[in-house]
């Protein structure tokens, strides 16, 4: 009887470390496979983006990406402090010839970064999240401008519970889009509520009022601007 227990005690230990092999090794395959390596539009929508201009300083001041620091690829082995612990690296150029050039120096001092190749690639990746740029204030309103260009205006408007912007009238055709919440539209005294998604034609030199009924709320308005 003990050599028969001993025995069924070998086989269980053996069944026992068969399966904490098999869940060990699944385990790394469901890591191989989860893992995703990040696109260039994620990393260059991340928090933690770092955007290196490597043209040259006259090219820098003719435009760029917006938040993005111009370290020539001349001077980059010598400004590679600036760089170290950033985790996050997205270089360009004019071309992204140059980018690819400082992205080998870059590596060969063992900081990683991708090349974005030029602005214009870079500027046509990326999003903005309204939430990141307006707050929701009870006191006033906050505002992101969406588009400012000759022909057409849309403005991100944020009011907290109880906000106020204040009365006042559009001179040229607007539309409101409800992105996010609940407003009070005060116009020829009556008040149209306007929730998630509803939009809003505001007539032209019309006084009108909008509150803020909820705690977060977002709308969007579009001005057809004069030619």
């Amino acid at each position: 009887m003990k050599t028969y227990s001993l025995a069924n005690k070998t086989i269980a230990n053996k069944i026992i470390l068969n399966m904490k092999y098999s869940i060990t090794l699944l385990l790394l395959l469901l890591a191989i496979v989860g893992a995703k390596a990040q696109t260039l539009a994620e990393r260059i929508n991340a928090k933690n983006v770092t955007f290196v201009d490597v043209r040259t300083p006259e090219e820098f001041a003719n435009g760029t990406v917006e938040g993005a620091i111009n370290i020539p690829l001349e001077q980059l082995e010598k400004q590679l402090n600036q760089l170290k612990g950033k985790e996050n690296i997205v270089l360009f150029c004019r071309r992204g010839i140059r980018a690819g050039k400082a992205q080998d120096i870059l590596k060969k001092n063992g900081i990683a970064a991708v090349n974005g190749k030029t602005a214009a690639h870079i500027q046509s990746l990326q999003k903005v999240n309204l939430a990141d740029e307006l707050t929701f204030r009870n006191d006033r309103q906050t505002t992101y401008f969406v588009k400012d260009g000759k022909s057409i205006r849309q403005v991100a408007v944020a009011l907290g519970e109880g906000a106020i912007l204040k009365k006042h009238t559009t001179d040229v055709p607007a539309t409101l889009i409800m992105v996010k919440g609940e407003v009070r539209f005060l116009i020829n005294g009556e008040e149209i509520i306007l929730k998630d998604l509803d939009t809003y034609q505001i007539p032209v030199e019309v006084e009108h009022e909008v509150i803020g009924v909820q705690k977060e709320n977002i709308f969007i308005i579009t001005k057809q601007l004069a030619d």
